[in-house]
């Protein structure tokens, strides 16, 4: 394939990864299942933008899917954190309140109208222009990353959460460019790819441990326990040691 189709590929080729992730998706399901299709979504929406800001309709109806089941994800994510052994009550409670939150969020025909948006994004996709010429293709990517390590740079341990949280999602865009040109195989980007994995979780750090501490702390207001209260004050904890360790 010449490289003026290869974005129009990657990008149809995202969406339809999501779209066969729909099936697998539930309350009984594997947590991945759910991860790789929120993955999918996020790696359209991040090489798109990267490249064309013409779509913003488009891109609003990716993150509207995204969205929907962020409350999913954010339980999912905790309750693989949580040791069933050393909070068996807490593990059990968890278990029954992410099978309740699909319910409420998850309905019968919210897999189907998804699959006819992505379905219908296929299509439009299909016929649209979009092709970038290989020097844009490696510019954006380059500029991209030149960006995320001047962002970087100018932290200092006074820098707040929220800055360091921007800092995040700049290279997890970066990370999605230059995995969609390497897969692609118009460049190499194993080193740098490699390296911005690793910054990225290690800005991501902060912001997990809190966003899974406010979880957390809302879950034990209407969900009391002793193993609840024992476990917010030990990742309360964890957290500020965290913030002490954390090095720019």
């Amino acid at each position: 394939m010449e490289h003026s189709g290869l974005l129009k590929s990657y990008l149809i080729q995202q969406l339809t990864a999501a779209k066969k992730q729909l099936e697998m998706i539930g309350p009984d399901a594997d947590h991945e299942n759910l991860h790789q299709f929120r993955v999918a979504l996020r790696r359209f929406r991040s090489v798109l933008s990267a490249y064309s800001r013409d779509f913003y309709a488009v891109d609003a109806v990716a993150k509207s899917m995204v969205k929907v089941t962020n409350p999913l994800r954010e339980t999912d994510v905790f309750l693989a954190s949580v040791d069933a052994k050393q909070y068996p009550k807490l593990h059990k409670a968890l278990r029954a309140f992410r099978k309740k939150q699909y319910k409420a969020v998850w309905k019968a025909d919210t897999a189907v109208r998804f699959d006819h948006t992505l379905v219908q994004l296929i299509s439009d996709f299909s016929e649209i222009k979009l092709d970038p010429g290989k020097k844009q293709l490696f510019h954006v990517g380059k500029s991209l990353y030149a960006s995320a390590e001047k962002a970087r740079k100018k932290l200092t341990k006074k820098s707040d959460e929220e800055r360091i949280h921007e800092v995040r999602l700049r290279y997890k865009q970066v990370r999605y460019v230059l995995e969609f040109l390497d897969s692609s195989g118009l460049v190499d980007e194993t080193k740098k790819l490699k390296k911005v994995k690793k910054l990225q979780e290690h800005f991501g750090a902060i912001q997990d441990a809190v966003n899974q501490l406010d979880w957390l702390k809302d879950f034990c207001t209407t969900h009391p326990s002793d193993e609840c209260r024992d476990l917010y004050k030990r990742r309360k904890k964890a957290l500020k040691r965290l913030k002490k360790t954390f090095e720019l």
